[in-house]
């Protein structure tokens, strides 16, 4: 699998740096626009009634300003993990109808960060000033992390970086089986590379364009022999009629191919959104029965269901995963204390709590 690209469009502040040179020839079949004729072609594909439809076809080749590295945007009213976003570029081929970039970005487009010397040099600086403290970074929040690795190639380059570094591991996280250029290098406990996993009903119906839970899973033993550390994130986990079993199918599905003691973590997260989202989603997909679901008003000002149904569903799932593997490290995304104790049975009270918790797991790996 890999995704059509159809133009690129290329800053002019852009345009000399090796990557795109990279790119372009990677890309040999792409109508290529600079200067104005990109900003006509910008300024045409905005008022359409779906932009992100056609804009998952353009790719748009730009130098970032500013940090590469920041904190990932949690909430002071849910205990945060401590993750550090890197900054490889925004938005996603693929077309998950529950995405939250739809209602995070105003440009439909894909964009690409070229300017990689600068942000190799930026990590280089970051872990260096301060070597007594552990970084755990991801480049998958704002992108999928190897979705458009084919044409970037940037993958394998952070995979030996990383490797390097004592205070510092990476996770790649994706929803795609592109792991082919990772496989023959040595990450040497430093590189975790993650799936977004769902039930097989929701990854069928509502995950278009990714590769299948088969194809990650296989995707996901090719790593594992290969010398990565493994994550799994059901995030959002969607309680449609027949959950239970649709993700207890999935999660036994995990434990049959995968080794528990090469999985670094477990995420879990109830379907959460802005309130923006649903009528973003409804002007592109239609009504989905699962936005309309008794979702309430929490702290961070997101829809989220009730905390007694969120605790069901983690304590449902976390149990699972633990009659494979009763020392998997399971976690849970953006939620309070009280959830964490009642849904895992563990004291999280703070974020240094889940900081130390998740560190553990590549930290002197």
């Amino acid at each position: 699998m890999r995704f059509l690209i159809n133009e690129i469009w290329i800053d002019d502040d852009a345009r000399d740096e090796p990557l795109t040179a990279d790119i372009i020839r990677r890309l040999p079949s792409c109508r290529v626009r600079t200067g104005q004729d990109a900003i006509d072609a910008y300024q045409r594909l905005t008022p359409e009634s779906d932009p992100f439809r056609r804009g998952k076809r353009i790719l748009r080749l730009m130098r970032h300003h500013g940090a590469f590295v920041k904190p990932c945007p949690g909430t002071r009213e849910y205990v945060c993990c401590g993750l550090e976003i890197l900054h490889i570029g925004q938005g996603c081929p693929m077309d998950c109808r529950y995405c939250a970039l739809q209602a995070y970005f105003n440009r439909p487009v894909l964009e690409v960060f070229v300017n990689v010397d600068e942000m190799f040099d930026e990590l280089q600086q970051k872990l260096a000033a301060a070597p007594n403290r552990f970084h755990r970074i991801c480049t998958g929040e704002f992108t999928d992390s190897l979705a458009l690795d084919p044409v970037t190639d940037l993958a394998s380059s952070l995979v030996y970086f990383f490797s390097q570094q004592q205070n510092a591991s990476l996770e790649i996280k994706t929803k795609t089986d592109f792991v082919e250029s990772l496989l023959g290098l040595n990450p040497l406990g430093k590189v975790v590379l993650s799936f977004s996993m769902n039930a097989a009903e929701i990854a069928s119906a509502e995950e278009k364009g990714t590769a299948s839970l088969k194809r990650r899973l296989q995707a996901a033993v090719q790593a594992q022999n290969s010398g990565y550390l493994l994550g799994f994130h059901f995030d959002p986990i969607i309680p449609f009629p027949g959950w239970e079993q649709g993700y207890c199918r999935t999660i036994d599905r995990i434990f049959r191919l995968v080794d528990p003691q090469r999985i670094a973590w477990i995420s879990l997260g109830v379907l959460r959104f802005v309130p923006d989202l649903k009528e973003i989603v409804r002007a592109r997909f239609g009504p989905l029965p699962y936005f309309h679901d008794g979702f309430i008003r929490g702290l961070d000002g997101k829809q989220r269901l009730p905390v007694q149904r969120r605790i069901k569903i983690y304590r449902k799932l976390a149990n699972r995963i633990r009659t494979h593997a009763p020392d998997t490290r399971i976690y849970l995304c953006m939620e309070s204390p009280h959830v964490w104790e009642r849904a895992l049975d563990m004291k999280i009270g703070a974020n240094e709590d889940l900081i130390r918790y998740l560190d553990q797991a590549v930290r002197g790996q």
